[in-house]
């Protein structure tokens, strides 16, 4: 499987905020870890491209002092 990631960035930048944030929310939950397993390390690594920055994403209350 080959994986155009230049035209993935562009056709990500073309959804709207909330087809983003599904996006988003689907790179921080489980379903990443489901979908690593399946199709492998690449498309893991590729799909984590469009995951919030670090900065971005927030923390938990348990990490906050």
């Amino acid at each position: 499987m080959e994986l155009d990631l230049v035209q993935a960035r562009e056709n990500y930048m073309n959804l709207s905020d909330e087809e983003k944030e599904i996006i988003r929310r689907l790179m921080n939950g489980p379903a990443r870890q489901v979908i690593s397993k399946v199709f492998g390390p690449e498309l893991d690594a590729a799909l984590g491209s469009f995951m919030l920055p670090l900065a971005e994403r927030g923390r938990g209350l348990a990490a906050r002092t």
